[in-house]
């Protein structure tokens, strides 16, 4: 019998000690849902990029029902993302048989600020590098205007990521 006591204070104390080192958390992810879009900056040399760039957050942002874009900023509730439009460049990639340059591909970088309404200091910062290809056949006009539409699906591409980001990590700004 007093063996059996001893054996059983021992698978005690056994299951107690390895039961305080170990400690169960159950991490409540918070949803980001107010965001305000903050103007977008153009530090390229590209004309009007940051219009392009603003026109597609606001169509990335205006038709996900995940977010509510807040036109006033709401303390404690809202996230701003400070877009800013770092790089663009462009190299031919296709050629045509008298070896002009016929397609090339577009990269843009950008780099996207997340601040918790009411901070001065970004929660979490991150750089999005995409790229697409256009068409250089055509007219003057037509390449023009192919590379504009490039210009457009990248920043939508961009904006998208931001959203999945924003999701993924989104903790109201409560971890920097």
């Amino acid at each position: 019998m007093w063996l059996l006591s001893k054996l059983f204070a021992f698978l005690i104390l056994g299951v107690c000690i390895n039961g305080c080192g170990t400690v169960n958390y159950v991490a409540r992810k918070e949803v980001v849902k107010h965001i305000y879009i903050s103007p977008v900056t153009n530090r390229t040399p590209e004309e009007g990029i940051d219009v392009l760039f603003t026109q597609a957050a606001d169509d990335t942002f205006y038709t996900d029902s995940r977010f509510s874009v807040d036109k006033i900023p709401m303390p404690d509730e809202t996230i701003v993302v400070k877009p800013s439009v770092d790089s663009i460049s462009a190299f031919s990639v296709g050629y045509n048989a008298d070896d002009q340059a016929i397609e090339y591909r577009l990269a843009i970088t950008a780099t996207i600020k997340l601040i918790k309404y009411g901070y001065k200091k970004p929660f979490k910062v991150f750089k999005i590098t995409s790229y697409g290809f256009y068409d250089a056949t055509g007219t003057p006009t037509e390449v023009e205007m192919k590379r504009k539409e490039c210009i457009e699906n990248i920043a939508k591409d961009i904006f998208r990521e931001v959203g999945e980001r924003l999701l993924e990590g989104g903790n109201n700004g409560k971890n920097n």
